[in-house]
């Protein structure tokens, strides 16, 4: 009789090794899963409870409802503004999302051509003409405390954000992705600021916060792009426009344009911005001429035009600028100490600072709040392209049109501003 016995495959030594170390893999992920996340329940089973706790950001899903709480949370911070507009864009938009800093008051950026002459109304306290950061009294008191603001450690990193922005009548937030947050200078703002990413879906004017609702900053457009001003920054320079004593406005009657190739083979200068025009009447007088290179202000040299407007700007009656020229080959330094500004608030005067465009008109560099330029709408950068019926005018013609008209005079005024032409009238 034949026996029969049972056939078992003999599991390799390699099987058993590969199935082992399948085991200890697990079993060391569960322990490290407990380790990260010690405030979620022990699962039964660890191997589903591992994949998920060690896949445990922000889900699509719960997204809207993640935006939803901090909106509730933002409430008492937020505010919706609106400043009356006065640039020549047909349906401009003047309204915008403030910040509370105090009881009745709030900080905000007024975007180009928001009408600072509402200060003599009282709304607006205080302004930073160089970063247009604003102080305006707002109603109702602040009813939480100011909110923290954002420290990263990794800030390179992607994340999710929330972003303000104005719905309807009030402000609401909406989740926007940040690849990066890059460190660089700016000259307007103090300490570094963030590029972002040129396609990240950004306005200017928007404040924005983690999940967490820590202030992360204040988005502001620059010249090369989007920046976020770091919260911290925004905080305090707030409080510093806010406890800053008022005081006169003040100029030194220079005009510049940044340096070009041809002048640096001139002058021997590698950095500055280029004297073009001075008022003979003005502190500068004598001291300078056209074709000087102011290569540094106050011991900082200028590494670009933008930070010789940010201190222009910023110039009160009595400051002394300390002045480093170069002309010719050689160096020489001078003092100029700023004179009030001719504007006055309510002023007829037409307080726009201007650079000839050869052949095209007059770029506006600089202007003066509550005057006639400002009235009309116009911003840094329009370059105007007709005044009157003067084509392509330059500086000198569009300051003698209109030192000969009248009060009640208006004169239409062709503007390009980028990529866009508008029209709008000026008047005394």
């Amino acid at each position: 009789m034949e026996h029969k016995t049972s056939y078992r495959p003999r599991v390799s030594r390699e099987t058993r090794l590969l199935l082992t170390a399948g085991v200890a893999a697990i079993a060391v992920l569960w322990v490290l899963a407990r380790i990260r996340f010690q405030d979620q329940p022990v699962s039964s089973n660890p191997v589903p409870s591992v994949l998920a706790q060690l896949n445990s950001g922000v889900k699509f899903d719960s997204l809207a409802s993640e935006i939803a709480a901090l909106q509730t949370r933002l409430r008492p911070w937020l505010t919706a503004l609106e400043i009356p507009s006065e640039t020549p864009a047909p349906g401009s938009a003047s309204r915008m999302v403030a910040l509370r800093l105090r009881d009745n008051l709030a900080i905000a950026l007024l975007p180009a051509g928001a009408s600072v002459a509402e200060r003599s109304r009282g709304d607006v306290q205080a302004l930073d003409p160089a970063s247009r950061l604003a102080v305006i009294r707002v109603p109702g008191p602040l009813t939480a405390p100011l909110p923290i603001a954002w420290r990263p450690d990794r800030s390179r990193e992607p994340r999710y954000v929330a972003v303000s922005e104005i719905a309807l009548t009030s402000v609401s937030a909406r989740p926007a992705f940040l690849g990066s947050l890059v460190p660089t200078e700016n000259a307007v703002w103090p300490g570094q600021v963030w590029a972002v990413p040129s396609g990240s879906d950004m306005t200017p004017g928007s404040f924005i916060f983690t999940i967490d609702a820590e202030l992360i900053g204040l988005v502001v457009a620059t010249a090369s792009g989007m920046v976020i001003v770091p919260g911290e920054t925004v905080l305090a320079e707030g409080g510093r426009l806010l406890d800053r004593p008022e005081r006169i406005a003040g100029t030194v009657g220079i005009e510049v344009q940044p340096l070009t190739a041809p002048i640096e083979s001139i002058t021997g200068a590698h950095t500055g911005v280029v004297v073009t025009w001075l008022d003979r009447d003005g502190p500068a007088s004598g001291a300078l001429m056209a074709g000087d290179v102011i290569e540094a202000i106050d011991g900082r040299d200028l590494t670009s035009r933008r930070e010789w407007d940010a201190r222009i700007a910023r110039l009160s009656a009595g400051d002394m600028l300390a002045l480093r020229l170069r002309r010719r080959g050689e160096t020489f330094r001078i003092s100029v100490e700023a004179r009030p500004s001719a504007a006055a608030p309510g002023s007829d005067t037409l307080g726009l600072t201007l650079r000839a465009r050869v052949g095209v008109g007059a770029e506006v560099t600089g202007i003066q709040s509550a005057t006639a330029g400002s009235r009309a709408g116009l911003a840094v950068g329009d370059v105007i392209t007709l005044f009157g019926d003067i084509r392509a005018p330059t500086p000198a013609q569009i300051r003698r049109s209109f030192a000969s008209s009248r009060e009640g005079d208006r004169v239409m005024v062709a503007v390009t501003r980028g990529e866009t032409h508008l029209v709008t009238v000026l008047g005394r």
